[in-house]
């Protein structure tokens, strides 16, 4: 008859991905209201002596105004439904955290988007 006990590593694997995904989540205390003042999009082709197909990518370039100081960030993404939820979310209050030299957007729509802080003259 067999044991019924869980191998420790099978344990421990089981525990991560239940106790990781909590710690990893940033709460809605953490969130300021802020206003997206601009959004640029720039589409970037692929190599065009390829021989394979490309995704096309976006770069979004965002200004963002919130506790009395105007941040720009630098966003990339394939996704076309992130690009025009990032243009519908122009002039638009949303929610962000600020984290280092990264800033997380709840949009309108309740998307969440992690951007890159850049220079001041990007946007």
């Amino acid at each position: 008859m067999k044991s019924s006990r869980l191998h420790p590593g099978l344990a421990f694997l089981l525990a991560g991905f239940v106790i990781l995904p909590g710690l990893a989540q940033t709460s809605s205390s953490d969130y300021q209201s802020a206003k997206v003042l601009s959004v640029r999009e720039v589409r970037h082709a692929g190599f065009r002596n390829s021989r394979y197909p490309t995704t096309p990518q976006y770069t979004m370039d965002l200004a963002v105004e919130f506790a009395g100081q105007t941040y720009c960030t630098g966003y990339e993404t394939p996704v076309l439904d992130e690009v025009h939820d990032l243009m519908a979310a122009n002039g638009k209050d949303v929610q962000v955290s600020l984290h280092g030299k990264q800033i997380q957007l709840v949009l309108p729509n309740g998307r969440r988007v992690k951007a890159d802080l850049v220079r001041s003259e990007q946007c």
